[in-house]
């Protein structure tokens, strides 16, 4: 399974703020294996503001390669990643990298020429 180009943004928040403490949480996690031990390859992907985590990969084999997790919110876990995780991934461990700072503000959402749905921040 490949997993690449990604943005998970406020999951497990409802549209009138609330969190529905009910569920088996998977809809609250941004990016997640879903208990599926096997080998995933997750690349170019951004989470933030996630209710639980931006990225949970508890077990398996995922290569992980140019992902960013950013928290702005507070709240949320430490990202799990469980696999091959390099230099090129900056995931959230209780401070945000670098990179997010391309990610603050409002996210505003459009179409690109080509059909495809852009998130821009500011």
């Amino acid at each position: 399974m490949t997993i690449e180009d990604s943005l998970a943004y406020a999951n497990g928040t409802l549209g009138d703020g609330t969190v529905n403490k009910n569920g088996d949480r998977n809809g609250h996690h941004g990016f997640t294996h879903n208990s599926n031990p096997g080998s995933m390859s997750v690349s170019d992907d951004v989470g933030i503001d996630n209710a639980e985590r931006n990225f949970s990969f508890d077990t398996g084999t995922s290569v992980f390669r140019n992902d960013t997790s950013c928290r702005f919110a507070g709240g949320g876990s430490n990202d799990k990643t469980v696999g091959s995780v390099d230099s090129s991934d900056q995931f959230w461990t209780g401070e945000n990298g670098s990179r997010c700072a391309s990610y603050t503000g409002t996210v505003k959402w459009s179409f690109a020429s080509d059909g495809r749905l852009v998130a821009t921040f500011g």
